[in-house]
């Protein structure tokens, strides 16, 4: 039975689907804890009986390479493995560096997380699709500044949302229209890639651009 702890400030919708994802009689994975901030994993006796850390590598008012600095020496040989949806190359070296285990988007399916958390948790290591010769040093800043940008307005709309508001609402909220607030997050939902207002809700959670 591999013992699980998840650190993800995401807890409802991630960790809960995590649980429903794995049952520990049918997959041998059991969801032991959970923590949405660093301070309070550490403070988790359940942290210390893990086999293994699934890491969001955005966790709120936190530097990646200081969480990981931070577990690597109060929990030495202990496997983490990052899952997160931020995607670029330069992030998988730095982690692995740091120490992480392995690396996965949390755009992958079922099957792979199985084997990614399977094959950390035996030792192995997780980095798909990895080329370190292919990163260039980058400075600190190019990699922590977001690549989406919000107005106020747009800020607003977004945090809004998450308190689970509809278009309409927001619209008379902010004193507008509807269509407006659909045009809004029609420019975002382009501007960041998205196919639809939830995963750029999600994108922007994430990024800890909101």
């Amino acid at each position: 039975m591999i013992k699980l702890f998840a650190i993800e400030d995401h807890d409802v919708i991630i960790v809960a689907g995590l649980r429903n994802l794995f049952r520990p009689s049918r997959d041998g994975i059991e969801i032991i804890g959970s923590a949405t901030r660093i301070e309070e994993a550490l403070a988790s006796n359940a942290l210390k009986e893990c086999d293994l850390i699934l890491l969001d590598l955005w966790l709120p008012n936190t530097d990646p390479l200081e969480v990981m600095k931070v577990l690597t020496l109060r929990f030495p040989g202990k496997p983490v493995l990052i899952y997160t949806s931020e995607e670029s190359s330069v992030w998988k070296l730095r982690m692995m560096k740091a120490g992480a285990r392995g690396f996965l988007n949390k755009n992958c399916d079922r099957s792979e997380l199985k084997q990614a958390i399977d094959h950390v948790s035996r030792g192995g290591n997780w980095f798909r699709d990895m080329e370190p010769s292919a990163v260039k040093s980058v400075e600190p800043a190019e990699i922590a500044t977001p690549s989406i940008v919000l107005t106020p307005v747009e800020r607003k709309i977004i945090e809004l949302l998450l308190k689970g508001m509809n278009h309409r609402e927001i619209a008379a909220r902010l004193d507008t229209t509807n269509t407006v607030i659909d045009k809004k997050l029609r420019q975002l939902r382009e501007k960041s890639g998205c196919k639809n207002t939830l995963e750029l809700v999600k994108k922007l959670s994430e990024t800890k651009i909101i």
